[in-house]
């Protein structure tokens, strides 16, 4: 070390060794704060405790005073009055029937019903090509339709009568892909292998 640092190191010593003297507790000092600090007993919280729950009873008991909204008010609000039941498509029906039963019954409009019809039968006019996997074979065929998610079951009856008019493609067998043709009524005129295009449903 420099000699010009000397002095200052002596000098920081110095004042460090002081002000830890002054600092210091002496032993007799330090039994004394331990026998102080175990004695002391906690302050205790209840009556502050108090003072919340009582504010919030308060403020409870006035929100059920004062609330303008209350249960007793049974008049029926306007908004309701003006709905017309023919925008709903279902209408759920509760009541004591006449034998003192409780009935629930769900009616679906009838308006909705005939969209529905219509827009079921114009699509299935449309379609002239359904693809579907032959899922299981017993008298009946069933075909597992890719358009509709259904499953399609084609009765003996049918089966024969296609058959008849050598409408059915030979070598068909249970996992194949077929193509379902339909006639403007919607009805199967002939059954066949769905091709090379076609591997699985949505492909």
């Amino acid at each position: 070390m420099n000699k010009p640092d000397e002095p200052l190191d002596q000098k920081l010593t110095q004042h460090y060794k002081e002000r830890k003297a002054r600092t210091t507790l002496t032993s007799t000092q330090q039994k004394a704060l331990l026998n102080k600090a175990t004695h002391t007993k906690p302050k205790k919280f209840g009556f502050t405790l108090q003072l919340t729950s009582l504010a919030c009873a308060l403020g409870v008991f006035a929100f059920i005073v004062f609330d303008n909204n209350n249960v007793i008010n049974t008049e029926p609000k306007t908004v309701f009055n003006t709905i017309d039941i023919h925008d709903y498509s279902f209408i759920k029906t509760h009541e004591i029937n006449q034998a003192g039963s409780y009935a629930s019954s769900i009616t679906e409009q009838k308006h909705a019903l005939d969209s529905q019809l219509a827009n079921d039968l114009r699509r299935h006019q449309q379609r002239h090509i359904e693809y579907g996997t032959l899922v299981k074979v017993d008298n009946d065929w069933y075909i597992a339709s890719c358009n509709d998610e259904v499953l399609v079951q084609i009765k003996q009856s049918l089966l024969n009568d296609l058959k008849g008019r050598h409408a059915v493609e030979s070598d068909i067998n249970m996992g194949d892909m077929l193509a379902m043709a339909h006639n403007g009524k919607g009805q199967i005129i002939a059954l066949k292998h769905a091709g090379a295009g076609v591997k699985q449903c949505g492909a």
